[in-house]
């Protein structure tokens, strides 16, 4: 049976107002895919919802896996 490692990550929606945010976030996830992280999953977290007042998105969630090799 295969097994496998979880990485989580909550990336706020403020980083990528940073001018070298996503070149950072490219060079991190091209590492992490290296090293056999999987990205399974990326979506974002909101607030608000009322029925006067839309949902904003604050943070995005990512969740990456990768297989143990034992």
């Amino acid at each position: 049976m295969k097994k496998f490692d979880y990485k989580i990550l909550t990336i706020s929606v403020a980083h990528f107002r940073k001018s070298s945010f996503q070149t950072e976030l490219n060079e991190k996830f091209s590492q992490w895919g290296e090293e056999g992280w999987e990205l399974i999953k990326m979506e974002g977290i909101s607030s608000g919802g009322m029925v006067f007042q839309g949902a904003t998105t604050e943070e995005f969630l990512a969740v990456f896996k990768r297989e143990i090799i034992a």
